[in-house]
Parts: structure tokens; sequence; C-alpha cells
């Protein structure tokens, strides 16, 4: 702070006994000099000392704290910004929003609050700084006001930094900021706000988080403050800051509206230190007058600045003498000679973007115009990615008279990667970028390890964990891997069956496809899409994002970005669907080969297994799908065989032979024609579905025959050729055959008891494998629906027995302990308890509770018998328990059971059933790809000759243990000519398909602007 140092006064003053500084004679500590001539300096009249004001700030009945300090004027800017930077810990301003005009008290419109709110969220969105003069007055007061309004979370208001900077000498009640002489380290100081007060002096504003309090030595002199603000502001703006978006710099851009002379000056100074003005025209006074000044052409004469002046400042103007009013000519017509620093924007104009773009655009005149900075198209573009500009890129920097090359592009391209600006990463494709070069090892190491979510990370782990998915471990393990740094696989490994990705793996030939996963497993929508559509194999691409987003949204704790997530895998589901359309349209057999595609960057998974892992039922409902699922599911045979005919071959082998049965290829060589067309009847699924459906209802009938008919204490013939057929049933799950074992040994056992328990057992059995018919069912059109109505009603019985349980127990034990009195029989108690509760809901009334039919003879007394233990009896024998509570109570039960729950369940099971019976077709022929995947995977030797082709692999797999082991094929997307036939094709499509897609689009634009065009017509 300043002391002051000898009393100065002149002889107009000396009666009030001030001195020019503005205090009085006992606030100096030097005598008084009576001086008319000279003028108050506070270099010479004043001398500096440590700070005796600093710390933190408390408002007083409102809570509000901040910090603090009261400094010289004439403080070197770069020791004021450590102080800020590492005193006060404030993290280095992306951009510095210096806001002037407006000092004294007036009514906010309020579209000038909507500015000011945006202006704030700019801030605090962008890591800025806020300058204002920092008092509770005027335009500061709204200021803080909005800052208030727009951090009422702790979470965001960190993020706000909004500075006053203040003259020391113009603050009510300062006293109260200065430390005692005893108080050692940080202190907190106690300010009172006191808006009654009517003086010259104003209060600090509670709202703003940093005060710097600017003292020269006077007392009620304003503007002390401007020069240091001024310096500090110029100071920022040329300080170099290498990972800076604006040329290595920190951007700092000055926001008026309003204000009068001092306003004036500030925007004069700016504009001469290069720093870019934003004049809110329509906010009044000195800015309306620059704001017209700017849109006015021709040549600005004196006589217009000041008609402008007398226009929108009369009052001010008309007080002003001849010199003055010269002065503020001058200064105008000063700030006028650099147009491109100088952006209006209209109140009346005021919207969410316009603040926004107003500062972008001040920014970018200022930097493209910079002798320095114009020829430095990199950092012009970092800027307008920033501030998410792509029309100014467009028509500003992406001309057609310059050429770019995909190196130039490649550092703005990582950051509208990683700040999510699909706009300009479509830009940067569409002037040259290449995206495959773009990807290195490195560049996409960065952007998994450093750029991307802990939080999706860990969701996918436990996804991975929970679903135990080969697919989300493939890409668990490949996003762990990028995380971690590439590294080689570790040759000793000893799990093998833990998914590694190798040197030459997906990381180096599939980059475009670990982008897309980047993008899609943090949810970036639009990005995502821009990526997809530069990918190789999108149809599976699309699939792979589906699954993902699918498998993610089941774990999410977050309602909301679960629903995202769903949203995002449906529309990449549309996609998958609409351009596999397309592609089946216009070529059947090369849409068939993308089904079977496979790529390893996708876990070598194809098309049919992701739709179907990720549930995609309306992609395998299509078409193309079924098509295609049909002739792997007749084979070789021609679809339009009726299956009847199938049927009668497979009795009538010499038919097949004779043309009964039509083929899709017909042989070339006549000799062969016989055998090749038994091979390809027999191969076919299904007819080895058939041949399984027929053998197996044979084993059903021998089972129930054995069972019902020729059951002996010693296995008979027919008995020990179901035991074989069991075998064959049950060969790949050991624990059945031993448990089929322990059977015989019960059957064999002389034990009548044992004998009996295995009949039991043999006929729990029979349920199982006759209930296994079920399963072959689902290839029927009709009964397939019904059979998956079956198991999802399932479902809604667990629910409704939960809900059951709560009634059935809270009666059952209320009943018992009312009727009976200390039943230690647990049978007893289980019948009484649950049984008898269980069977109330089907009807059966409880005739325990009624004393007026109770019967002795159906009950016991001892508990030796095997009856129901009987009621209390009171005194007289008769029944104790009241008729007026149990008789209610089994009424209240069963209105709940019989009529309530019963009821709900009745409606759960209607909403499953509407719910299958909208998507009937869609859910059966989902269900329809497990059948003919499994039997197309199945050997196709009929039951239950299967046996010897057990007996052959396990063989084959004894001799292939000694034998070295064989190289495993690489897949399409591996191989050198990776450019083949099919993939190129599907990108002709897409790019046909988009075209199509964005056709639509605009049409459908177009027709609402044609609908509101004829609205209009006809309103008027």
């Amino acid at each position: 702070p300043r002391s002051l140092l000898p009393f100065v006064v002149c002889g107009s003053r000396a009666v009030d006994n001030l001195c020019k500084c503005g205090y009085s004679k006992s606030q100096h500590i030097e005598g008084m000099q009576v001086n008319n001539s000279e003028k108050w300096n506070y270099r010479k009249h004043t001398k500096e000392l440590p700070t005796d004001a600093f710390g933190d700030i408390q408002f007083e009945n409102l809570g509000k704290r901040g910090k603090y300090i009261r400094l010289s004027c004439d403080t070197d800017s770069e020791m004021l910004y450590d102080l800020m930077t590492e005193h006060w810990h404030l993290k280095t301003p992306n951009l510095v929003i210096s806001v002037t005009g407006g000092a004294k008290n007036f009514a906010l419109k309020p579209r000038m609050r909507k500015i000011f709110s945006r202006l704030i969220y700019i801030a605090q969105s962008k890591g800025a700084w806020i300058f204002t003069g920092g008092t509770h007055y005027g335009l500061m007061k709204y200021i803080g006001e909005v800052v208030r309004d727009n951090t009422i979370s702790r979470s965001s208001e960190e993020n706000v930094v909004a500075i006053g900077i203040a003259a020391w000498g113009m603050i009510s009640n300062r006293g109260s900021l200065i430390r005692s002489s005893d108080t050692e380290g940080y202190s907190s100081a106690h300010y009172i706000m006191d808006d009654i007060k009517r003086d010259p002096l104003y209060c600090l504003d509670n709202n703003h988080t940093h005060l710097l309090l600017v003292d020269d030595g006077t007392h009620g002199h304003p503007t002390v403050e401007a020069k240091l603000r001024t310096q500090l502001e110029k100071y920022i703006s040329e300080r170099v800051i290498p990972d800076s978006n604006y040329g290595g710099k920190i951007p700092i851009v000055c926001f008026t509206q309003g204000g009068g002379k001092e306003t004036l000056k500030a925007i004069n100074v700016a504009i001469k230190s290069k720093i870019p003005c934003i004049v809110v025209e329509g906010s009044g006074q000195i800015a309306d007058v620059i704001a017209s000044l700017v849109e006015a052409e021709g040549t600005l004469a004196s006589s217009s600045v000041k008609e402008r002046l007398l226009r929108y400042l009369p009052h001010t103007i008309s007080r002003l003498t001849e010199e003055e009013t010269e002065s503020w000519i001058r200064w105008i017509k000063e700030i006028l000679e650099n147009p491109h620093l100088l952006t209006v924007i209209k109140i009346e104009e005021a919207g969410d973007e316009i603040v926004s773009n107003a500062i972008s655009f001040a920014l970018y005149k200022a930097f493209s115009t910079n002798e320095q900075d114009k020829d430095n198209w990199n950092g012009q573009l970092k800027l307008l990615l920033e501030w998410n500009q792509l029309d100014l890129a467009s028509d500003e920097i992406f001309t057609n008279d310059r050429h770019w090359e995909s190196a130039d592009l490649q550092d703005v391209m990582f950051l509208a990667l990683i700040k999510d600006r699909p706009k300009f990463v479509r830009l940067f494709l569409e002037n040259g970028l290449n995206l495959r070069k773009f990807l290195s090892n490195e560049v996409l190491t960065e952007l998994f390890a450093n750029n991307f979510s802990s939080l999706v990370f860990k969701n996918l782990q436990i996804a991975k964990n929970s679903y135990n998915d080969a697919f989300l471990t493939f890409v668990w393990r490949m996003v762990e891997d990028f995380r971690r740094g590439i590294k080689k696989e570790d040759k000793n490994s000893k799990d093998d069956t833990e998914i590694r990705l190798l040197d030459e793996s997906s990381i180096t030939r599939h980059p475009l496809q670990a982008l897309f996963i980047w993008s899609v497993l943090q949810n970036k929508k639009e990005l995502s899409k821009v990526i997809w559509e530069q990918t190789r194999g999108c149809t599976l691409a699309a699939l792979g994002a589906s699954k993902l987003l699918k498998s993610l949204a089941k774990v999410k704790n977050d309602i909301n970005a679960a629903g995202e997530s769903e949203e995002l895998a449906n529309e990449y589901e549309t996609r998958a669907v609409e351009l596999f359309s397309d592609c089946y349209s216009s070529d059947e057999d090369l849409a068939e080969q993308l089904l079977t595609y496979s790529c390893e960057a996708w876990g070598g998974s194809n098309c049919l297994e992701l739709a179907v892992e990720a549930k995609d039922q309306q992609f395998i409902a299509q078409p193309g799908v079924q098509n295609f699922l049909s002739k792997q599911w007749y084979g070789e045979i021609s679809r339009d065989t009726k299956n009847w005919k199938i049927l009668l071959c497979l009795f009538l082998f010499p038919l097949i032979g004779c043309g009964f049965i039509s083929f899709r290829k017909k042989p070339v060589e006549k000799s062969k024609k016989l055998l090749l067309y038994y091979a390809s009847f027999f191969t076919s699924p299904f007819v080895v579905f058939s041949w399984n459906v027929i053998f197996y209802i044979i084993f059903l009938l021998l089972f129930a025959y054995v069972l019902l008919m020729d059951f002996q204490r010693e296995p008979t013939m027919l008995e020990l050729i179901l035991y074989v057929l069991v075998f064959i049933l049950l060969c790949d799950e050991v624990r059945q055959v031993g448990n089929a074992s322990n059977q015989n040994g019960l059957l064999r056992s002389s034990n009548e008891s044992s004998w009996y328990s295995g009949r039991v057992i043999f006929c729990l059995d029979y349920i199982i494998f006759t209930l296994r018919l079920i399963h072959i069912f689902t290839v029927s059109r009709n009964l397939g629906p019904k059979i998956i109505m079956l198991q999802r009603m399932l479902i809604d019985v667990f629910f409704f027995l939960f809900l059951f349980g709560v009634w059935m127990v809270a009666f059952g034990v209320a009943r018992q302990g009312i009727l009976r009195k200390n039943e230690h029989r647990w049978e007893w108690i289980f019948r009484s308890v649950i049984y008898e509760p269980y069977l109330a809901m089907f009807g059966q009334y409880p005739d325990d509770i009624d004393g007026t039919t109770y019967s002795f003879d159906r009950c016991t007394f001892s508990g030796n018998e095997s009856k129901p233990l009987c009621v209390e009896l009171d005194a007289d024998n008769h029944p104790r328990f009241p008729e007026w509570i149990t008789i209610p109570l089994v009424c209240i039960y069963m209105l709940s059971t019989n009529i309530l729950l019963v009821n709900l369940l009745v409606a759960m099971f209607g909403y499953t059933v509407g719910t299958v019976q909208e998507n009937n077709d869609q859910v059966w022929k989902f269900q329809r790809y497990f059948l003919v995947q499994e039997y197309g995977s199945r050997l196709t030797i009929p039951f239950p000759f299967v046996i010897f082709a057990y007996i052959y692999m396990v063989m084959k797999k004894c001799f292939k243990c000694c034998c070295r082991k064989e190289t495993k094929e690489s897949s399409v997307c591996c191989s050198k000519n990776e450019d083949n036939e099919t993939l190129a094709w599907e990108a002709v499509m897409k790019e046909n398909y988009l075209v199509k897609i964005n056709s639509k689009a605009n049409d459908s634009s177009e027709e609402y602007v044609c609908l509101f065009l004829s609205a209009l017509l006809l309103f008027f």
C-alpha cells in the first residue's frame, strides 16, 4: 500500500482540512505544506510499504468467501500474475474477458442479462478469467449476480474466476480489511456490505471470487485502478503459453456495454494494445455511439462523430468543454481506425450462440490480421476449432486457392477428435487428410491412454466380467493394451485362453476400426458416425457398435447415459439394416458374403454373430438374412422343394436319384451325379434335423414302453438299448452320464425301496426328455413364437410368486398361530403355513376357521397321528379362536390373492403376449437362427449312429496331439489384398446409402419450409 507523506493542501480546500489526496491531516505521517500550485503526485507524496490487507474475505450474512489483496498502483504485472497463479492457485486462463461500461447504477435490460449469462457460461466452460470493477454497483453488481446464479453448485463454483479490480480509496468499510499488527500468516477479514449508505464510496461485490484493491494513496478518487488493469491485461495477452490455441498466447477480449468517458478510454487503450473489443449495440451511451459509427459508410468526419455523441449522450456532451469534446472525438476516431478489432452484437438478437460467435469472430479477426500470425493457418484453425466455428473455417481458411497436405491437418485433427468436433473432422477429411496415415500407434495410444474415460473403461470391464463375452473381452484387452502402451505378446504366457494382441495386430492393421471403437465406447454420437463412414466393412462395424453400446447400457448406473447408449445402439442397428437391405437388393451373392465376412478388429466375429450377440432382431429378421439362413437350412437342396417330399425321401431313398428332389447345383459329370445327390441330401441341416426328430420320438416311445410295461428288476434288452441311447444323447455331459450309471446300480439292487426310487427317477427323467421337444418345435412359424411367450411368461410367474409368497406366509403364520398352539411337526407346519394357503388361491376354502363346521374327527390332540393338530379349546371345550377375526382374515386373503394377484398375473401375461405378438414374425426369425446354426454345425450323421463319429473324433484328437500345430489361416481383412471385391462393393453401396439418407433429410426440411410458408400465407 501507499503511506501518506507531507500534507499538501490548496487554498480552496484548506477549510475542509483535506489534502489533495482526499485524506485529512490526521491520516498523514508528516507535517503540512500549503501549496496552491504544486500538483499532487503519488510518487512524490507517498511511499510504498508492505501490504497490510490480504487473505480471505468473508462477507457478513451472505456466507460468501473470496480472496483479496491491497496493492500499490505501480505493482509489476508479472509479480501480480504470479500472485494469482502460484499463491492463489488459479489455473492459467484459456481466455480473459474484460468487462467494462455502466459504472453507475441502472436497470439492466432482460436481454442484456441473457447476454451476460451466456458470457459467464462461456467463461465457466472455457476456463476463462473475468475482469470487472469489483464493486457492488452498476454493471459490476449485475455481473456478480449472474456469476452467483451460474455457480450455485459447489462443483461449478471453482470453474468461474471473477476478478474485481477496484480502487482502494473508493471502497467503503475498508478498515475491516486491514490486518491487525499481531496477526501472522493467512487471515480472514469480515466485510460488511452497506448498500443503504449514501456516499461516493462503493461496497465490494460479494459474488466476485478474487479482489485486487489498487492503492495510490488517494481517497475518493475513482479510476485509480485503470492503469494497473490495462497493464495487467496487456501482460497477460503477450504472455507466451506453449499449449495455447491462440498462437501460443492467452487470448483476451474486451466486452463493452453502455458506459461513458472511462469506458471510451478503456476501449481506446485496448485497441491500441491490439486487444479485440465486442460492443453491444442497444445497451446505450458510448457503446451505441461506436456501434453506429462502425456500421456507417464513407469517410468518418468529426461532425458525424459529434452528431452520434449528441444523439446517444446528450446530457454528458452538453456539460463538456470544447477541448474535452475534441478529446472524445479523437479517441473514437483512433478506435475506428482498427475496425478489424471491433465486433458489434445487437441486443435485440441476443440468443444462445450470439456471444460465443461474437467472441470467436473477434478473436479470429484480431489473430488473422496480426502481422505475426496472419499466415499461421494452423493457429487460426485451432482457434476456430476451439470455438466450433465451422462456417468461418470453411469460408475463410479452406478456400479454393489453398492446397492442404495431409500432414498440415494432423494436429488440428487430433484436437477435433478429443474435443468432439464431428463437423470439423468431416471438413478435414474433405480437404485432404488421410485418416489411415494420421492414425499411427502413437496417436491411438494417446487417445486411449489420456483421452479415454476411466468410467467407461470400468464399465467395459464390468460388462466383460458379467457376461463372460469373448467379444467384450477382446475389446477390453485392446483398450487395456492401448492404455498401457503397445506391448509385445508374452511368449511364455501359460494362459492360452486369454486373448492377447500380437505385434502385427488390429492396432496396426485396422486403425480406423480402433478409432471407431474409441468414439463408440465414449458415446460420441456424431463423431462416431463420421468415422463409421470411413471404415471398411461398415456393416460389421455398425453391428459391433450396437453390441458394444447395448452391453455397456446394461451396466451403467446413470439411467440417462444408459438410455443414450441404447438409442445410439438402435441407430447403428438401423444403419446396418438399411445398408444391408440396399446391398441385398443390388447383389444377393455379394450381400451374403458380407454376412460371413469376419475381421480380427472385431474379435474375428462376423455380421451374423455380432447381430445375434447384440440381439439385433431387426437385422436378423430382414429378408436377405432369412434367405441366407434358409440356404444354410436346406443345404444344397433347392428351397422350392416341398418339405413332404424331403420327409418321404428319408424312408424311400431311391427317390433322391430319380429327380423327385431338386438341388441348387447340377453336377457336371453324370457319373458322379447320383453320389453327389445322396451326399447333398443327407448333409442338409434340414435332413439332419428331420432324422433327429424322428429318432427322438422313437426314443421317447421306447422310454415310455419301458417305464409302463417292461420295467423289471434285471435290465431287459430294451432297457439296455435305452441306456445306450441316453448315453449317446448325453455323451457331452459327463455328470449326467454318471447319474445314468447310478440309476443302473439302483435298478440292479434287490432292495425294494431302491428299485422303486430308481423308477421314480426314470419317470422324472422322462419328463425332462419330453420337454426337450419344445425346443424342436421352435422351427415352426406358428409354434415358435408361442414357445417364446411361454418362456417369458415363466419370468412373470417368478415375480408373481415373490409377491404371492409375502401374502401366503403372512396369512399362513397368522392363521396357524391363531388356531393352534405349539405344533412341533415340521411337515404339518408346512402344510398349514404354505400348502393350504397356496391351495386357497385356486379356490379351496379352508374349513378350520369356522367353529360351527369344525370337525374334531379329522384332527389329533396328541400329535401322534397322521392328522393335523386340533385347534386350541377353551374351558367349555369349544374352539377358542375368535371367528370375527379368522373369517374376515380368510376373506381378505382370498380377495387379495384370487382377485387382485391372480388378475395381476393375467395382466402381466397379457402384456407379455402382446409384446411378443407385436413382433411375432421378427422374434421367430431371430430364434430360428439358433436352430439353423445348431444343426448346421452338427455332424451330418443321423442319431443314433453319431456315436461312431464321436469315437472317430476322439481318436483323431489323440493323433493330433502328437502332430505339430497347424498354422491358422488369416481372415479376409488380414490378407495382403485387403481391397477385395466384397469390401470395395460394400463401400460403393455405403456411399449410395449416405447420399440417399442425406437426400431424404433435405427433402424433409424443404417440405417443412413449404408447409410453414403455406401456413403463413393462410394466416395473412
